[in-house]
């Protein structure tokens, strides 16, 4: 096997293990949002919503990759969990926008603080050589999920591997 063989199987084994490894941690981040009723699709919108504000659903379907379909039957089950409100659109009142309500922002930090005081005792428990090696990597994972996200036209930190999200 050439030098660069051996080189780019290397890159590919690390590609392998990193996208398993960031599976995992994150399928493990989503566990406690599932036991609110928060599904990964259910969170993705509602964090879309957050960082971008009220918008029409056909606009949140297209940035999930959804189908309208789909976008309708999630609009139906956010709106009766309270994590988002109908409002008329004011550039056209025949359409309506969908925005995050007060229970959906405190949910979504409610989840946030609950993966944050895990990750913490995850890494306090970890040594300072392991520590300081996750420190070392943290711009560069921020780098590599911040170009695919910008790929993808993406901003909701969903795998965009997996293929449109499915309202479940």
């Amino acid at each position: 096997m050439t030098r660069a063989g051996t080189g780019a199987d290397r890159i590919a084994e690390l590609a392998g293990g990193l996208r398993t490894a960031v599976n995992r941690l994150a399928h493990a981040l989503r566990a406690p949002a599932s036991a609110h009723g928060v599904t990964p699709t259910r969170l993705t919108a509602l964090a879309i919503l957050e960082k971008h504000g009220p918008m029409r659903p056909s606009a949140l379907a297209a940035r999930m990759r959804i189908t309208p379909a789909s976008m309708s039957r999630l609009t139906d089950v956010l709106t009766e969990g309270g994590w988002v409100v109908r409002e008329s659109d004011p550039a056209d009142r025949r359409a309506f926008l969908l925005r995050l309500s007060e229970n959906g922002a405190a949910t979504l930090a409610d989840l946030r603080l609950e993966n944050a005081t895990q990750l913490v005792a995850d890494i306090t428990a970890l040594n300072a050589a392991d520590r300081a090696a996750l420190q070392a990597a943290l711009p560069v994972l921020t780098a590599l999920a911040d170009r695919h996200l910008d790929d993808q036209h993406l901003d909701d930190g969903t795998n965009p591997a997996v293929g449109p999200a499915e309202v479940d």
